[in-house]
């Protein structure tokens, strides 16, 4: 059964798939320039203790692609989400805390990522949030 009125999505909502369309941009821009980097000199990079190290290019490839296929799920998430599919609030919540679990490995480096993905579990986790996964679409 479907409602005649339209539910309006929460301002929450609307900046968790914000975030996602910027993440998806972020990992097609970083996932292009891996993939072209290969092509001339193999770019180096200086390590936490000082050591310079030259990154390979089939590394910096595959990582390129990977990247691009993330932004290419991202994108396909944030479309999710704002339909108000129930699996995107899933599939968000999951990945807020896989990237919050990565973010404490990253320390100190991953403190904006760290803050960022609480914010977005606490946001796809509240009421209004689950209001809007959990309607009929």
């Amino acid at each position: 059964m479907s409602s005649d009125v339209q539910t309006k999505r929460p301002g929450g909502v609307t900046f968790v798939i914000v975030l996602i369309w910027v993440a998806a941009l972020f990992n097609a821009l970083i996932g292009v320039w891996m993939m072209l980097a290969p092509f001339g000199q193999n770019p180096t990079i200086t390590d936490i203790q000082g050591n310079t190290v030259e990154l390979p290019g089939f590394w910096l490839f595959m990582n390129g692609a990977l990247s691009l296929l993330l932004a290419f799920m991202y994108v396909w998430l944030a479309r999710m989400a704002s339909i108000g599919a129930a699996s995107a609030q899933v599939i968000i919540q999951a990945l807020a805390v896989i990237n919050i679990i990565f973010g404490l490995f990253r320390l100190p480096y991953g403190w904006l990522g760290l803050v960022l993905n609480i914010l977005i579990l606490v946001i796809a986790s509240g009421a209004s949030a689950k209001a809007w996964f959990s309607r009929p679409i």
